[in-house]
């Protein structure tokens, strides 16, 4: 058993530090000491803002937060001193350092990769355009696991960092956070209130060895030898809603010698809280301590020195935030020699500190997996004709034989169609290109951080920028402008959503924005102009949204009610002069005038069939796209009311809303390339 207690030394600058902290400001009453240890001091590190994750590194920390990525000096634990900052990493969210290299999710704005080899100035080296929302990440050997939530955990090459492949994924119900070790991959996973054990030595082939109940919803975690330690939050599994809610926050730990039968060891519970806008939670052990990040109730000490009855011997909770109602929530903690840095999402890095409870994590020892090569020919897709280019196909629109398609890094790329698939033109934007919608002769695209983009389309297939409009510190993720085209409707980040006029596209002016409750989640936005004056966006939580562009200046008409809620997994499209709603295996039709309750629509489907996602339609056929299922309905629609399924198809990519030709289905199937039906 190591020697827990610090240096003289360090405890000297400790008791220092403690004693020179400002006079905080009036707070409510915090977690009772004697169920949940004595009430640690903080310290606020200066010159970070509202901070969300970090990391030590040797004598480095690294903190991320609100798209800026800081790296200080830590040679005297206790008085961190900023030594560089990059900015511009949209919205961040967790990081690991690995050889001078931090990776850096960022949720709907993907993955980045910073040199910080100089800590003085970190620098880009890349960014990776993850298949959904990035949001856990661990690195091991030249392979990155990204949770992306939804869509679970994809797996990327990272052993060139300056180009990041693609390899494989891992689909989970909702991936929040993930950890590996010897080619075993763990991953908290989301409301099923599960621990996952995954076999990755095959990298190209992942397969879920195991699952485990926890007390609480799955999220961050960790690993020492033989045990695993899995925070959880929000909602216990108690039999009833009153008696679950607020309650699932805690630490669960397992002993996973057998990946396959991982054995509940023992547990300690959090104050019960709830808030669903700070809902992250994340372990780190070091010594004979655990210390649990858990949002608003703030962080724990946890004694595990004897595994099997583990005991909260300290917390902390960071400044009240009067503004919120709230204590700032800790969005992740780092250990040093003697201290903790919590990370306060609102109000900045806090040095807390812990002689004798915290020292820096030992990192466990790892043999990584090992990326075989890809079988020197691929068979020929029975199913489709495939085009394949670098990057990941997001959206497609259809102009005759040809297919414009959102290629991501790899640009925006006209491919015609036949028997053959093969590519016509090709442009690149000012950075990923992740959606493309038509308008006439003019093309819209989302370019991410390169913003909205319009172009002309020449006779020989060359685009011509028109203008542009970006949003600071956003990235753009999709863009309609339905016909006529005088305004484009596009929505940034993961809940808002914009109106610009583009009546004079050298010079488009932002003239309207929303946020409301819920993410986007990729093809949310409709390219139809209803009634001549009502533009929509699907919101997966309160539904269609309409926004009426005839006055002076657009505004929010309202939005289609409901009486239960209605599902990111879905979406809408145009039929006509109407609105089609995917709900709950079913479709409706909603004239935009009416407003009746979605409910309340008549609903057709086919009897026994499930199916969920994006809907769209050519002629007489419907097609649903599921992203995050990565599967593909085809339903004929020449009745309305009595569909037929056509066609079923299960991807390996991710599919986003498809487009048509001569009567067949053109999907845009992210990683797997534009397929063409045979």
């Amino acid at each position: 058993m190591k020697n827990l207690i610090p240096k003289l030394t360090t405890v000297l600058i400790l008791i220092s530090s403690v004693a020179n902290l400002p006079a905080q400001e009036p707070r409510q009453p915090g977690h009772d000491e004697r169920l949940y240890g004595k009430r640690l001091s903080y310290c606020k590190v200066e010159g970070v803002g509202p901070c969300i994750a970090a990391e030590v590194v040797g004598n480095r920390l690294c903190a991320i937060g609100q798209g800026n990525l800081h790296v200080l000096d830590i040679t005297t634990p206790a008085k961190p001193k900023l030594l560089g900052k990059l900015s511009g990493l949209g919205t961040t969210r967790q990081l690991v350092v690995k050889n001078n290299i931090a990776y850096v999710t960022a949720r709907q704005d993907g993955l980045w990769l910073v040199d910080v080899s100089d800590p003085a100035k970190p620098a880009l080296i890349s960014h990776y355009d993850t298949v959904e929302m990035a949001t856990g990440i661990w690195v091991s050997g030249g392979l990155a696991f990204i949770a992306t939530r939804c869509y679970g955990v994809e797996i990327v090459d990272v052993s060139n960092p300056r180009n990041v492949r693609h390899v494989s994924t891992l689909k989970t119900v909702e991936a929040q956070s993930c950890w590996t070790k010897d080619g075993l991959l763990y991953i908290g996973d989301w409301v099923p209130k599960k621990l996952l054990v995954a076999d990755v030595k095959n990298p190209r082939q992942p397969v879920i060895l195991s699952e485990a109940p926890l007390d609480g919803y799955g999220d961050g975690g960790c690993l020492r030898g033989e045990f695993c330690f899995a925070a959880t939050g929000h909602h216990s599994r108690a039999p009833s809603k009153e008696e679950a809610e607020g309650k699932g926050h805690g630490l669960d730990i397992y002993n996973v010698s057998k990946p396959t039968q991982p054995v509940f060891v023992s547990r300690v519970k959090f104050p019960v809280h709830y808030s669903i806008f700070n809902d992250m939670w994340s372990a780190r052990v070091a010594g004979d301590h655990c210390v649990a990040a858990d949002t608003n109730n703030g962080l724990f000490v946890v004694n595990v020195r004897d595994i099997a009855k583990p005991a909260i011997v300290a917390h902390a909770q960071l400044p009240y935030v009067a503004g919120r109602k709230m204590f700032d929530p800790v969005g992740g903690v780092a250990l040093a020699d003697g201290v903790i840095y919590a990370a306060g999402i609102y109000t900045g890095l806090y040095v807390v500190p812990a002689p004798g409870l915290a020292q820096p994590v030992v990192p466990e020892t790892d043999q990584p997996p090992v990326l075989p090569p890809l079988p020197a020919t691929a068979a020929e897709d029975p199913d489709f004709h495939v085009y394949r280019p670098e990057g990941q196909v997001q959206a497609v629109t259809i102009q005759g034989d040809i297919a414009w398609a959102a290629c991501g890094a790899a640009g925006i790329q006209a491919i015609r169609l036949g028997d053959k698939l093969m590519q016509a033109a090709i442009h690149y934007g000012r950075s990923e290109v992740c959606y493309v919608s038509r308008t006439g002769n003019r093309l819209f695209t989302a370019e991410g951080k390169g913003g909205m983009a319009i172009y002309e389309i020449g006779a020989d297939l060359r685009l011509t920028e028109l203008g542009r409009l970006t949003m600071p510190g956003q990235g753009v993720k999709q863009v309609v402008a339905p016909a006529p085209g005088r305004f484009a409707l596009f929505h940034c980040g993961g809940a808002t959503v914009h109106i610009a006029d583009v009546s004079n596209p050298a010079n488009p002016k932002l003239v309207f924005s929303d946020s409301q409750v819920g993410l986007f989640y990729g093809d949310q936005l409709v390219d139809k102009l209803f009634d001549n004056r009502f533009l929509t966006a699907y919101w997966h939580r309160s539904g269609p949204a309409w926004y009426d562009i005839s006055g002076a200046k657009p505004a929010l008409a309202g939005n289609t009610p409901d009486t239960t809620l209605f599902s990111w997994t879905d979406g809408v499209c145009p039929l006509g002069d109407k609105l089609l709603i995917i709900k709950r295996s079913k479709y409706a039709l909603l004239d935009p005038n009416e407003r009746r309750n979605a409910s309340d629509l008549p609903a057709y489907g086919v009897n026994g069939l499930r199916f969920d996602g994006r809907p769209s339609v050519g002629g007489n056929l419907l097609a649903v796209a599921s992203r995050h299922q990565r599967q593909v309905w085809v339903l004929d629609i020449a009745d309305i009311k009595h569909p037929r399924l056509k066609r079923h198809y299960s991807l390996f990519g991710h599919p986003g809303a498809c487009g048509f030709w001569n009567n067949r289905v053109v999907i845009p199937a992210g990683y797997q390339g534009l397929l063409l039906e045979r």
